[in-house]
């Protein structure tokens, strides 16, 4: 028989946890646990919040605003807008220099392809491809002194229509204009109230290497080369080619 105590209970088995005991070691477990998380230092709450609270707000990095951003793109433009200027107000002394002109109409001896005060656009002689035509309208500057009265343009400069080119002979018979002895074709250049002639015939001429017989399109206006006589190719400027004015607005078209 197994021996008994001396109280007479049974007694316990070695290793086995009384009742309850389990139940009492979790909820200490559980004290113990909840004892620590309200301990811990606010730096070990969660490795992702490390570093925040050590910020001062001296330090607080600032967010930039969106006038900063309007003035960083403002920036570059303003500086490629003064380069434009600076270019075109280079370009355009250029342009009139050595390519294209402005000229201002100093009268109706053009009339009706160009009126009085006409803004035209003269391309540079030095730029013109070949030699000139007949029907061409030219800028260009008498060498002489006009034994006529005309409305001088800048510089004196006139403008007249080409009607006979070097080695060709032009005059007059009645209305007709002949060159090389054929009737002049002038696509309605002149100015039908006043004829193709007009009140000043032209005499015979024979024009020389690099000489131009040049007539006004209103053939009552006679100072042109009937009374000064053909022009030198030296002397021309430029030939018309566009008309920007009229009547002091803008206008677009072709001499």
């Amino acid at each position: 028989m197994s021996p008994s105590s001396n109280n007479g209970d049974s007694p316990a088995v070695a290793g086995r946890p009384k009742p309850g005991a389990a139940a009492d070691s979790g909820h200490h477990a559980r004290d113990e646990a909840t004892s620590r998380a309200t301990t811990r230092l606010p730096q070990e709450l969660d490795y992702r919040l490390r570093g925040l609270g050590t910020l001062e707000p001296d330090h607080v990095p600032s967010t930039p605003t969106r006038t900063d951003h309007h003035q960083r793109r403002r920036g570059p433009f303003l500086a490629k807008a003064i380069a434009f200027l600076a270019v075109a107000a280079l370009a355009v002394p250029l342009l009139q220099h050595f390519v294209i002109q402005p000229f201002a109409m100093p009268g109706n001896a053009m009339s009706p392809a160009l009126q009085a005060g006409d803004r035209i656009l003269v391309l540079k002689s030095s730029l013109l491809e070949g030699p000139l035509h007949s029907g061409e309208i030219v800028v260009f500057r008498p060498q002489q002194s006009l034994p006529c009265s005309v409305v001088g343009g800048r510089s004196g400069d006139l403008v007249l229509r080409i009607v006979a080119l070097p080695g060709e002979t032009i005059r007059s018979v009645g209305e007709t204009i002949l060159v090389d002895g054929r009737t002049l074709s002038e696509r309605g250049w002149y100015d039908p109230h006043f004829g193709q002639v007009g009140s000043t015939p032209i005499r015979s001429t024979t024009l020389a290497p690099g000489q131009y017989f040049v007539l006004a399109d209103n053939r009552s206006d006679a100072c042109d080369s009937r009374a000064f006589g053909p022009i030198s190719q030296s002397s021309v400027v430029g030939e018309a080619i566009a008309i920007i004015g009229r009547h002091g607005h803008v206008y677009f078209g072709t001499p």
